[in-house]
């Protein structure tokens, strides 16, 4: 069994690095919280973006959000190493936590939100992305905005 899982990891590392054009991409997003990100590219001017975490790395605080960004500027300032961007977009958030109330008893809260995202990042020549991005977003249930506007994280992706 493990010899198939690396032959399966093996093949999707060779298929990835001989791609020129890629497609999707996996990776972390670290801030204030943990991240699995995804993303979908529709072009090199567009993607979708969407992340599934724990705020303040709590189990009891779990979000999911989506982006769709725009690649603003991309600059050849190091062309032997990759290409460096700037990424602007719009979205939403739903988020869950559990807390106490005022009587003491356990509750599950709900969050729902919209989000923003900008990210300045280089595009390696390999298939690997390193960004720092922050990401506000405004929440509309439980006076709890404030936590969302303070996101800023460093994100690194696999592209394949």
């Amino acid at each position: 069994m493990k010899k198939f899982l690396l032959a399966i990891v093996a093949m999707v590392c060779v298929a990835s690095v001989s791609a020129q054009d890629y497609k999707n991409s996996i990776g972390l997003r670290v801030g204030y919280g943990v991240e699995l990100q995804y993303e979908r590219h529709f072009s090199s001017e567009n993607y979708l973006e969407a992340n599934l975490g724990l705020s303040g790395f709590s189990f009891n605080q779990i979000f999911a959000n989506a982006t769709y960004n725009w690649n603003c500027c991309e600059w050849d300032w190091t062309p032997q190493v990759g290409k460096w961007f700037l990424s602007a977009g719009v979205g939403g958030s739903v988020g869950m936590w559990g807390y106490q109330n005022d009587k003491g008893k356990d509750v599950l809260g709900l969050q729902v939100g919209v989000a923003g995202d900008v990210a300045f990042g280089i595009r390696f020549n390999k298939p690997v992305t390193l960004s720092i991005d922050y990401r506000p977003t405004i929440y509309f249930l439980h006076n709890a905005w404030a936590q969302g506007l303070a996101s800023f994280a460093l994100t690194c992706t696999y592209n394949f």
